[in-house]
């Protein structure tokens, strides 16, 4: 009796060391995240203000395509690196270098050719894909950066793997900090020379922060793996290993991909088509898409962080055989990743005018806000469960829902934006958002014991909706001009956070 009392006292300890490092990382990583947010949307504030809505619809073209190249570079790899550190270490007991060198070394052979295509195809992506020449000399720039941002993914993955989030936080941070600094410098030096200059200025910010935070990621890797302890055997079939987690979300992420950027370059097509002026399209795009949905999913950080921490410990347990423990990270991360997202839900359809004020001084943004308030439990959601079906080696599954997904975005767009103008694409986004997170949430029932409750997710709308209305009607009592500081919004949140906490204690 006394040994299995002593195994049973061990394994709680145990738990519970790893309960408190799973908290402090996901802690970490969402304060890390919250201030890059912050910063990333100040600085988009300070980015529209020098270029315009026309200019950031310009240099969002120019993304859309480099997201695609991006995707194409290093998709599949973060998880590879993840999964094959954790294995290694709870599992095989190999050697997490040689898994590391290994991870390395393929995505760099992937994003050398990728960006070899992009900087020699950057002249006829500028004139039959984006039909403007002025975003030609941006993507030959950006295609310089595409080997280190696949390798940062690598050992992003790795990080993630050994529970260092701190460590791949803080390089983060630098990289943002970076970012700011290096963008701002060159706009001064480029000042007044057009917008083809202005987003040759962003990009080059954008070349120098993911030099660096390759470089910082590197050498602290290199660090951490001389204080590991030292596994000599080496994992088997790490190849045949290594294509099956990675291939199947690569090609579901690039499908995605080509997919998303066919529907990103027929949105200010099919706004011209619906009658808007070429600039006014550029324009309404770069408001919903560099303005609205930036400050719409700031928030979302929290779930971020939590989702890549989940892949890990998911597939750890996964690999163990622990379903009991699966069902029960399961359950909890749903339940508290609903009343999060109700409560952001709740304060951006509540304010969404003083939001759009306190931001971008105007109110340009607010009819957009509100309407996309009400996908944002599902988008948050979405979040969480597909970290869970990472974890559990459905990447397969999320790969086919993701495809199907963007496939009906594209049929969408091309028929609804030409007739429909801004109200297609809302059309668009709901439809598609909905259709991706139903198909995630009723595999991962199928895969675990998750059974949905409909008292537990009423229960927290009929709250949030009670404290919204609450605060609101109290502020009817206040004078007209209190209502449009800054102060009156904090104090407006936090009453009704406080409420909604409240309302869900009764």
């Amino acid at each position: 009796m006394i040994p299995h009392r002593m195994n049973y006292l061990r394994k709680q300890v145990l738990l519970m060391k790893k309960t408190k490092q799973f908290l402090w990382d996901t802690a970490v990583l969402t304060i890390a995240a919250l201030f890059m947010r912050t910063v990333g949307v100040s600085f988009n504030v300070y980015l529209t203000n020098q270029l315009g809505a026309a200019g950031i619809g310009l240099f969002q073209l120019v993304m859309t395509v480099f997201s695609m190249a991006i995707t194409f570079a290093s998709s599949g790899i973060r998880l590879a690196a993840t999964r094959l550190v954790v294995d290694a270490i709870s599992k095989d007991r190999a050697d997490v270098k040689k898994v590391l060198r290994r991870c390395l070394l393929s995505i760099l052979l992937v994003a050398v050719v990728v960006a070899l295509i992009l900087y020699t195809g950057s002249d006829l992506i500028s004139q039959h894909w984006l039909y403007d020449s002025r975003t030609a000399q941006p993507l030959r720039l950006l295609s310089l950066s595409l080997p280190f941002i696949a390798m940062s993914a690598a050992l992003s993955g790795y990080f993630t793997a050994i529970r260092r989030a701190g460590v791949y936080a803080g390089v983060q941070v630098l990289e943002q900090l970076v970012r700011v600094a290096s963008t701002a410098g060159f706009l001064h030096m480029l000042s007044g020379r057009g917008l083809e200059a202005s987003c040759i200025a962003i990009v080059l910010g954008s070349c120098v922060s993911d030099l660096i935070s390759f470089l910082a990621s590197f050498f602290l890797s290199k660090w951490m793996v001389r204080r590991q302890r030292n596994q000599h055997r080496v994992m088997l079939h790490l190849n045949r290993r290594l294509l099956r987690i990675a291939v199947p979300d690569a090609v579901g992420a690039w499908v995605r991909s080509i997919l998303l950027t066919i529907e990103h370059l027929l949105i200010p097509i099919g706004f011209k088509k619906s009658g808007i002026s070429s600039e006014n399209a550029l324009a309404t795009y770069g408001t919903i898409h560099a303005m609205t949905l930036p400050v719409l999913l700031f928030p979302s950080c929290i779930l971020n962080s939590l989702a890549s921490l989940l892949v890990p410990e998911i597939a750890e347990y996964h690999a163990l055989h622990q379903a009991k423990r699966i069902d029960g990270i399961i359950n909890r991360v749903l339940y508290a990743a609903l009343l999060f997202s109700l409560l952001v839900a709740g304060v951006f359809y509540a304010y969404a005018g003083e939001l759009s004020n306190a931001v971008y001084h105007s109110s340009d943004t607010k009819p957009f806000l509100q309407l996309l308030a009400v996908l944002v439990p599902v988008m948050y959601l979405d979040m969480a469960v597909d970290g869970m079906l990472k974890g559990l080696d459905q990447q397969l599954s999320s790969m086919r829902y993701n495809i199907i997904d963007s496939g009906l975005c594209v049929i969408l767009v091309y028929f609804l934006i030409p007739r429909y103008s801004v109200k297609g694409y809302i059309i668009t986004l709901f439809v598609s958002e909905i259709l991706n997170f139903y198909l995630s949430l009723r595999r991962l029932i199928r895969v675990s014991t998750l059974r949905l409750n409909w008292r537990r997710i009423l229960n927290p709308i009929l709250c949030m909706t009670c404290a919204v209305t609450g605060v609101r009607l109290v502020a009817t009592l206040l004078p007209a001009p209190l209502l449009h500081s800054v102060p009156w919004l904090v104090g407006a949140i936090l009453a009704t956070s406080c409420a909604y906490l409240l309302a869900l204690r009764c």
